[in-house]
């Protein structure tokens, strides 16, 4: 089943997208050495057409930062160093798949939105739309069948 949804992220493409991370993140911000690596799109689920691109920075094959960048104005929206060794940029979509309960044979895509079980938007879900509806596979792998997006009082 196809999401039908764009990959191109609106007016940012993905290699756009690179070059606004690296042009957002300059050389004293600890990230000497490190290389900007592939684009992840990831589609809001809570606007529609919206997105941002996750543009991981590596030093030695190891991630050592995260650049967002606006799809549509393609600008850096925020950045975070990665403190902990051995931190994945994403959940393998395999990986994801194999949590599923029920079997998908769709192609999966990268979404996000606030809410309980993701609280950032460095840690979008892989979402399956199978036969049995609609799953959201966090980058723990715990797979979710709804979001929490109630407001919370205060």
């Amino acid at each position: 089943m196809s999401s039908g949804r764009s990959e191109t992220g609106g007016p940012c493409g993905p290699s756009d997208a690179r070059a606004a991370a690296i042009a957002g993140l300059a050389a004293g911000d600890g990230l000497q050495g490190a290389v900007a690596g592939e684009p992840a799109f990831v589609h809001r689920l809570d606007l529609a057409d919206a997105g941002y691109y996750l543009v991981p920075f590596l030093r030695d094959g190891t991630l050592v930062a995260i650049a967002e960048i606006e799809a549509q104005g393609c600008a850096l929206a925020k950045a975070g160093a990665i403190t902990a060794p051995g931190t994945p940029f994403l959940l393998d979509p395999e990986a994801a798949r194999a949590a599923l309960p029920v079997p998908s044979g769709g192609a999966p895509f990268l979404g996000w939105q606030p809410c309980r079980e993701s609280w950032d938007s460095f840690l979008p879900f892989w979402v399956f739309d199978t036969p049995d509806g609609r799953f959201h596979v966090d980058q723990s792998g715990q797979v979710h069948r709804q979001l929490g997006t109630e407001a919370r009082g205060g």
